[in-house]
């Protein structure tokens, strides 16, 4: 438990698996944001207790000055300048998560001008967990988050809006969806790996797959896709369970899986779709594809080759992995990946960015 500077005794909740603070200092608009960072890296953690608003402020001056101490280097080899870009995005993480607030046993911010937060403390953590003190910068997010589960969001090549949740991957890469009109479906059954929101066997489902199953190990995610299922009327053909990859016994005429494609160590949970450390996951995926495959059926990998392009893999692994694991090839075809960074010339990785592809392998038995 964490000791708040009241002497209240409060649960520690996490979603990049710092450790839990023993004790709580004070904070309010009276520090500057160079003192309050100073004390981080001094390794004290903080309670703001002042106004909303103007922690938010804060915030946003911290992450200015850390971005100013960064600069603008762009030298050294692409690989350096990721490295360099990755090890600023955890620097930052580290720090701003040292600044918390406390959650109420109603699951309220007392803070003055606070939002109500408790819709999304409910969709994040659940409302029974008494009293809380999470990171600031994580509220903020979750906020976010409960805003586009409340609209929902469109994504191209789905009849219906998704509403994705806090701490699930949402899909805001359409070139995955469009990749996926190179497998076959009709009158298949589909296991979806890694479901996250449950978007890619939605789409395959409304293409005239007969049922689907979506496999991931984070429980939110489950719910999300079974949520998502429903809504979108398809809770009648589609199912979402918690496992490691394949479920077990069960055989799938298409098996698909948007796979975590940086072979790093994830920072937060959220991380967890886009790294992998050591990109075992993905070898997992490919060496126990066959045995969850039925008699013609199919697997594809949707994946981005940003690594090769930043020389994390060698170009040809995942063709050489399938080879070792007795699959063929059957199909490859890739897309331009279109997203925000792509287009950021003020990004060292720019050129690399806007180079980027997103690929599927459709692979099968020998």
């Amino acid at each position: 438990m964490t000791l708040l500077p009241d002497g209240r005794s409060a649960q520690f909740v996490s979603e990049s698996g710092l450790a839990e603070p023993d004790q709580l200092v004070a904070l309010n608009e009276r520090a500057s944001a160079k003192v309050v960072l100073r004390w981080l890296r001094e390794g004290k953690n903080l309670a703001w207790e002042g106004d909303w608003e103007k922690g938010i402020g804060l915030l946003a001056e911290l992450r200015k000055i850390l971005q100013s101490e960064r600069g603008e280097n762009v030298g050294g080899s692409v690989l350096d300048r990721w490295k360099e870009q990755r090890g600023g995005i955890r620097e930052q993480g580290e720090l701003l998560g040292g600044i918390l607030v406390a959650v109420e046993k109603d699951s309220e911010v007392r803070l003055r001008n606070a939002p109500d937060v408790r819709r999304a403390v409910e969709l994040a953590w659940g409302l029974e967990g008494g009293l809380r003190v999470v990171a600031l910068n994580t509220l903020v997010g979750a906020l976010s988050a409960a805003e586009w589960t409340r609209k929902g969001i469109e994504v191209p090549g789905l009849k219906g809006r998704l509403k994705p949740r806090f701490g699930v991957f949402s899909p805001t890469r359409r070139a995955y969806v469009d990749l996926l009109s190179h497998m076959e479906v009709k009158g298949k059954t589909v296991l979806d790996v890694g479901c996250g929101t449950g978007v890619l066997g939605f789409v395959l489902l409304q293409r005239g797959a007969t049922k689907a199953l979506g496999t991931d190990l984070d429980g939110r995610s489950v719910e999300c896709a079974t949520d998502n299922a429903n809504r979108l009327g398809l809770g009648g053909r589609y199912r979402a369970k918690k496992a490691d990859l394949f479920p077990k016994g069960a055989l799938f005429d298409r098996i698909v899986f948007n796979a975590p494609w940086v072979p790093e160590v994830p920072q937060t949970r959220l991380d967890r779709a886009v790294f992998d450390e050591g990109g075992t996951t993905l070898d997992r995926f490919v060496q126990g594809l066959r045995a969850s495959l039925a008699e013609g059926g199919v697997g594809a990998i949707l994946i981005s080759d940003l690594p090769e392009r930043l020389g994390l893999r060698e170009a040809g692994y995942l063709e050489k992995a399938a080879f070792n694991a007795g699959l063929q090839v059957r199909l490859t075809a890739e897309v331009p990946a279109v997203h925000g960074r792509a287009r950021d010339v003020r990004d060292p990785l720019h050129e690399v960015r806007g180079a980027e592809q997103v690929r599927i392998l459709i692979l099968g038995m020998e």
